[in-house]
């Protein structure tokens, strides 16, 4: 933001570009893949038409490629399709996810597994079906099309153990495998002169997410994982799949254009007050007993509310409210919040040393600041 224009000159930072890839080699032509248009043409598949194709080029050639679905597991939520339940994490307020490999539920939040019910846990109805999609399941459609590659998984769940990690990326190095199916770890600072080929398979999984930052954060992984193919003698291509292709996100990113997109998104959250237009701190209160909870948040909001007032800061506040978390339960401790949003031109120091302050004398339940966290939840 310093380094772009507007910015007083006594601010204003030195903008370092890199104008092309070591060797002077270019970077890869990004094809956008409309998955509506796939939909119409009846394909049901997670792979679109051109994806197949490449993959299929790539392996040919004997090739490596790279494929990014920024979700592990099979499958992102259970739920039964005659009345709508969805199985949720009994510690946490949110769904659990399949994992294929081991036939069983679990919470990412808290580690929590149960087996896959056999029947609706409401309704008693058979019809239970998998939604979303997830590594494990763009392994099996990979191992599925294409018989004769190797592949690779990448995501927290297989590097757990110690040097699983570098074991993985190692194989892959050496050529024990053709195809890396992974998470966002995958997208950044990866060399592997013989991928020619990547792929997002879901853009839109990280576009829609309830973050102010979601859309920034689509354009740095396209943008990363971009990069990971066509870094030797060979040219390579990108392959993004998207049912949102006219999203300024999506073609920014395509384009790999920078600039523009900061003016996009700049003008958006300066519009919408988010940061770094404004300050986001709350404090977030948790315990065992939701009514303790949900009391300390009362409480710190009615303390708050008086420092507010008695000094002045209220004309630099935007938001100010006690509720409970998004994600309600966690871990199985309740969450309620203190939220507050306020101009830049507020002070923040003193605004944040006073909630830590209340942060600090909470007794009944545990409490923590966080200003402009990296997760709402």
């Amino acid at each position: 933001m310093r380094a772009m224009p507007g910015v007083r000159p006594e601010n204003r930072l030195a903008l370092i570009e890199l104008s092309q890839r070591v060797g002077g080699r270019p970077l890869p032509q990004i094809e956008v893949v409309d998955m509506r248009r796939e939909f119409e043409r009846g394909n049901r598949s997670i792979f679109s038409a051109a994806l197949c194709q490449a993959l299929e080029e790539c392996l040919d050639r004997g090739r490596q490629a790279m494929l990014l679905i920024n979700r592990r597991g099979h499958s992102s939520f259970v739920s039964c399709r005659k009345c709508g339940h969805v199985v949720k994490c009994d510690r946490c307020d949110v769904s659990m996810t399949y994992h294929q490999s081991e036939n069983a539920l679990r919470c990412h939040y808290c580690g929590a597994s149960r087996p896959v019910p056999q029947k609706c846990p409401s309704c008693q109805s058979p019809y239970i079906k998998f939604f979303g999609v997830g590594t494990e399941q763009v392994v099996a459609q990979v191992r599925r099309q294409f018989p004769q590659a190797q592949v690779l998984r990448m995501d927290a769940d297989v590097t757990r153990a110690k040097d699983a990690h570098a074991k993985i990326l190692d194989a892959f190095r050496r050529g024990d495998a053709d195809v890396l199916v992974g998470t966002q770890m995958i997208a950044k600072g990866l060399d592997f002169p013989n991928v020619t080929l990547s792929a997002v398979v879901a853009a839109d999984m990280t576009l829609n997410l309830p973050d102010y930052r979601s859309v920034e954060r689509t354009f740095q992984l396209i943008t990363q994982m971009a990069g990971r193919a066509g870094r030797a003698e060979h040219p390579g291509r990108v392959i993004l799949q998207t049912y949102e292709p006219d999203h300024y996100g999506i073609r920014l990113a395509a384009s790999q254009d920078f600039r523009a997109f900061y003016l996009r998104e700049s003008a958006y959250r300066r519009s919408a007050l988010y940061p770094p237009f404004t300050v986001i701190a709350r404090l977030v209160f948790s315990a065992k007993e939701e009514g303790a909870a949900r009391d300390a948040a009362q409480r710190a909001e009615k303390e708050l509310n008086g420092f507010l007032d008695e000094g002045g800061h209220r004309p630099d506040i935007i938001q100010m409210r006690a509720l409970e978390c998004p994600v309600k339960r966690l871990r199985g401790v309740y969450r309620y919040q203190v939220f507050l949003k306020m101009y830049f031109k507020a002070d923040t120091r003193a605004i944040t040393a006073c909630m830590q302050r209340l942060a600090d004398g909470e007794t009944l339940a545990h409490a923590e600041l966080e200003v402009n966290p990296t997760s709402l939840l």
